[in-house]
Order: structure tokens, then C-alpha cells, then sequence
């Protein structure tokens, strides 16, 4: 029995552990398109505050963090 509850805690930190991360590409798309962009510097600010809100809620809120995500997208395509 102690061996099962061990392997249930142990899956269930592993698997956790696996979703760390999930708009790990797009955050990193973000910051490419950031160095190579020519917007203004209005524009930049604004892209490094939606990139906050990508960061800060990618696990707590994800539909808040793909909203700002294509936010930040669109102004720098």
C-alpha cells in the first residue's frame, strides 16, 4: 500500500511538473519578434506589458494569456 501511494504522489508531481512552461514558445516568439521589430517605442512598451500578462497568468489564467498574446502579435506583425 505505501509503495502505490508513493508512485501516485511521485506520477502526480511528474506530471505537474511536465505542463510548467506551456506558452513557453510563444512567450519566446513574443521576444524575437521584440528585437527584430521596428515599432516605436509606445508600441514596444506595450508588447512588454502584454508579455507580462502572458507570463503572470499562463497557468492561473489561460485564455487571459493567449488574449494578450495575440495582442502582442498582431501589433508586431
Amino acid at each position: 500500500m505505501n509503495k502505490f501511494i508513493l508512485i501516485v504522489i511521485t506520477s502526480i508531481f511528474l506530471s505537474s511538473n511536465l505542463f510548467a512552461g506551456c506558452m513557453k514558445g510563444e512567450i519566446s516568439q513574443i521576444d524575437a519578434k521584440l528585437k527584430s521589430a521596428s515599432i516605436s517605442a509606445d508600441q514596444k512598451n506595450e508588447v512588454i506589458e502584454l508579455r507580462k500578462l502572458v507570463v503572470d497568468n499562463e497557468h492561473k489564467n489561460a485564455e487571459l494569456a493567449f488574449q494578450s498574446y495575440e495582442k502582442a502579435m498582431n501589433i508586431l506583425n
